[in-house]
């Protein structure tokens, strides 16, 4: 199956090696979102809602240039520095998918996520219709 390695539009660079998405198929594979800015600047230090905000943003950027939807994930995988803070992330995602259609979730609280501002990162997986 052909692989295509997207650069979705808004999202830095990575900082280290590795693709923010790829597309094999009709499934896109979303490599770990937080809340950086398409500059790798954290947005929302202290504040869970809009780094949830941030990540679903660049989830949804990542998807669109797969040339899908949000709607379209259907598992994602949560860490969380504190998992006080699942609540702002729910809320966050509440407003993606209607009621019943809501992506498959794992999430786990972690000890660290590599810079001590970032409170959580959400990898995905959709599937394209």
């Amino acid at each position: 199956m052909e692989r295509t390695y997207l650069k979705p539009a808004g999202i830095a660079a990575a900082p280290e090696p590795y693709s923010h998405a790829i597309r094999c198929g009709n499934t896109v594979y979303i490599a770990g979102q937080v809340a950086f800015d398409e500059s790798n600047r954290v947005v929302g230090v202290g504040d869970a809602r809009k780094q949830a905000e941030r990540v679903w943003h660049n989830i949804r950027l990542a998807v669109e240039a797969a040339g899908g939807k949000v709607t379209d994930v259907v598992k994602i995988t949560i860490f969380i520095k504190d998992i006080r803070h699942a609540p702002d992330e729910i809320a966050v995602r509440q407003k993606l998918f209607e009621p019943g259609r809501f992506p498959i979730c794992t999430q786990v609280q972690v000890a660290n996520l590599g810079l001590p501002d970032l409170l959580m990162e959400v990898d995905a997986v959709a599937v394209l219709k």
